[in-house]
């Protein structure tokens, strides 16, 4: 048995749509929060859960019987990985899971500030095997609910992110979904790995706010916001102030040049290219025009 967490997330919303066409009927799971309304977008044959990586009560049912586990954060925080996610590594390893597919980000194994470092230690320690997926940023970010980037860009002409002049090589979830789907339907070709997912090209912020000029049709410009002033917006619109920390400390390591490597695993992995900002910015659009944030 397969079982999903955050399947509302960049990767996880991708994935679900992929295993069902790549997974067998009944070898897998889907854990959510709000798992009627994933009943309805899949159907009533699907094995959906009720689930909360806050609420213990709901772990146990979620992982029985369950040998692959595809793990992402519910909210990127310190306080998320010490209470919740690194203690259901822990329930999952004693319930019987043998293989955990982990989104973690790039500079996850030196930055021990930030949550996806903790969390690779605990599956390192762990006797589970792992495959953990270093992600550059997602171009999904740039409309998510959570980083509220597609508020700014949308209302105020904005791409409003303290990255200074770096660079980063943006992903598409998409991608990172195929790769994951790949590890969880064949654990042993992937166990004990690590892959670094990125795009194409490493971008600075000034090319990503011109490529959404043209793909929306009116002008985006990146400010260049210190932390402080952006730490200061997203209070404004309540974002948790772990979620604040942890998107401040990628930015800084984006500022200071550490997230714009580029790899060929996506290339090598799927045998075919990543896809660019232009073919994602083609396909979305419509969410800047419609409000339509993930």
């Amino acid at each position: 048995m397969i079982l999903i967490t955050g399947p509302s997330g960049n990767v996880g919303h991708e994935l679900v749509g992929l295993l069902g066409d790549v997974a067998p009927p009944g070898g897998w799971r889907v854990a959510s929060r709000h798992p009627e309304e994933l009943r309805s977008r899949l159907g009533d044959g699907a094995d959906v859960c009720g689930f909360d990586f806050f609420d213990r009560s709901t772990w146990a049912a979620t992982l029985h019987g369950v040998r692959s586990l595809f793990l992402l954060f519910p909210l990127p925080g310190n306080r998320a990985a010490r209470q919740a996610v690194i203690p259901f590594i822990e329930s999952a390893e004693q319930a019987g899971c043998t293989h955990v597919v982990y989104v973690s980000v790039f500079g996850a194994d030196r930055a021990w500030f930030i949550p996806h470092y903790k969390v690779e230690a605990a599956l390192r320690a762990s006797s589970m095997s792992a495959t953990i997926l270093r992600c550059s940023f997602f171009m999904q970010n740039l409309h998510q609910v959570i980083s509220t980037h597609g508020q700014d860009i949308a209302e105020r002409g904005e791409l409003f992110i303290p990255a200074g002049h770096g660079r980063t090589t943006f992903i598409d979830a998409r991608d990172a979904a195929e790769v994951a789907a790949l590890a969880l339907t064949d654990p042993a070709a992937h166990r004990d790995r690590i892959y670094h997912l990125t795009g194409p090209a490493a971008l600075s912020m000034t090319e990503v706010a011109a490529a959404l000029t043209s793909a929306l049709g009116y002008p985006v410009t990146y400010t260049r916001p210190g932390l402080l002033r952006f730490a200061a917006r997203l209070r404004r619109r309540h974002v948790g102030w772990d979620t604040i920390g942890f998107m401040s400390a990628v930015y800084t390591l984006t500022r200071l040049g550490q997230n714009q490597p580029s790899t060929d695993d996506v290339q090598r992995l799927l045998g075919t290219s990543p896809r660019t900002l232009q073919e994602f910015l083609a396909d979305s659009a419509w969410r800047w025009r419609d409000r339509a944030w993930t």
